[in-house]
């Protein structure tokens, strides 16, 4: 038996268990830095599977290190996210992520002896930004460009793993007032609500005049307590996202710029707090691009030939990964569903959505085989790295 099936073996021995893992960890969802559950069994998955396992790494109770390390050879790096989203859960499936990452660890535990290099399952906490200090990739980002390369799966309604992401700020904007009875002495007092209406007001505005892959939006958190009084106090959380840092800079001053003009528009005190660490975009990378999908194929997917690199909408925290090291971030279909909705929680539960998860954690263990199995693959994806970056640099210029 060759080293591929041998894993493959391993990761349907252990079908059952990968299974329940997803369930659990769907089913007690927990917020950015609180996922003290799903960090715990992960943990303790690895542990059981020979991984030397550090929990509370680059300062953060919730990341954790597993490690299988030879003597010598490359490093692959597989990202595991388990966070969920406030009020609806696992709407983005980061408990398939969590099953994926484990799915491949077992699989590479069984053949690990025989393997030149080594693997390391980094437990990455906060990736949505809805959190304080949110984005553990940013925060654990020394650990992992210490290996070669890094790669994951997340779920979607599409195959595909050629694609870019949008970098992102994430932030919080609130105003201070003064209160007043509202019908009785609305003179006396100063609204901060106005300072939030007026901020959105001025994002509109600007709407007209920014470039068309540019995203501004956010939702009020705090509008008053009662019609009749005055708000004294009043926020927003705003994303600003764009496809490249320099391009979220210039955008993000400008957002900037209104919040101070709605302040002196309404009399207000401002303050802006990061919500979440900036999100740079993602570099993407062909080679590791195109052996994911022979991977896939190898486990029965006819996954898409991907030409051109597609700019996506949304923003993560592997972004800032992929500005470091090689990296694949690869979408996986579970069906016909919108993430971020309550379909989207319940699909990524389902008996389809498993089946996919169980592939994409062979798959992610066959591209970690043959990354350090044949040394020509991870020089190209390197070297194909390195083009890109100096291309990025050229256009910020």
């Amino acid at each position: 038996m060759d080293i591929k099936e041998a894993a493959r073996r391993s990761i349907d021995e252990h079908r059952e268990v990968l299974v329940s893992v997803s369930n659990r960890i769907h089913a007690e969802p927990e917020l950015g830095h609180q996922e003290y559950k799903a960090a715990a069994l992960l943990a303790e998955a690895l542990k059981g599977h020979g991984y030397e396992v550090e929990l509370g790494v680059s300062g953060m109770k919730t990341a954790f290190t597993a490690k299988r390390m030879n003597k010598g050879g490359s490093t692959i790096a597989i990202l595991a996210e388990y966070d969920a989203l406030p009020s609806i859960g696992h709407a983005c499936g980061h408990n398939l992520i969590a099953a994926s990452a484990l799915g491949a660890a077992i699989g590479l535990a069984s053949v690990a002896e025989k393997l030149p290099g080594n693997i390391v399952i980094y437990g990455t906490p906060a990736e949505e930004g809805v959190v304080e200090n949110a984005g553990g990739k940013v925060l654990m980002l020394d650990e992992i460009k210490k290996a070669n390369v890094a790669i994951m799966v997340h779920p979607a309604n599409m195959w595909g793993s050629y694609s870019s992401s949008n970098a992102r700020e994430s932030f919080l904007v609130e105003f201070y007032g003064k209160s007043s009875h509202a019908g009785g002495s609305p003179e006396k007092g100063v609204n901060a609500l106005n300072g939030v209406i007026e901020t959105f007001n001025g994002i509109n505005a600007l709407r007209q005049h920014i470039n068309r892959d540019v995203r501004i939006h956010g939702i009020v958190k705090n509008g008053g307590a009662s019609p009749n009084v005055v708000p004294d106090y009043a926020s927003a959380h705003l994303y600003v996202r764009a496809p490249t840092m320099p391009m979220l800079t210039e955008y993000y001053t400008k957002v900037q710029n209104i919040v101070k003009g709605a302040e002196l528009m309404t009399g207000t005190r401002s303050k802006i707090t990061r919500v979440a660490n900036p999100y740079a975009n993602s570099i993407p990378n062909k080679t590791l691009t195109d052996l994911f999908r022979a991977e896939m194929k190898e486990v029965g997917v006819d996954f898409p030939e991907e030409k051109e690199p597609r700019q996506g909408g949304g923003s993560t925290d592997f972004g800032n990964v992929s500005q470091v090291i090689p990296a694949l971030s690869a979408y996986v279909n579970i069906g016909n569903v919108t993430l971020h909705s309550p379909e989207g929680a319940s699909m990524t539960a389902t008996d389809e959505a498993h089946e996919v998860m169980l592939k994409a954690a062979t798959a992610l263990a066959f591209m970690a085989i043959d990354l350090i199995t044949k040394p020509e693959l991870l020089d190209s994806a390197k070297k194909e790295h390195g083009r890109r970056l100096v291309e990025q640099e050229k256009q910020s210029k």
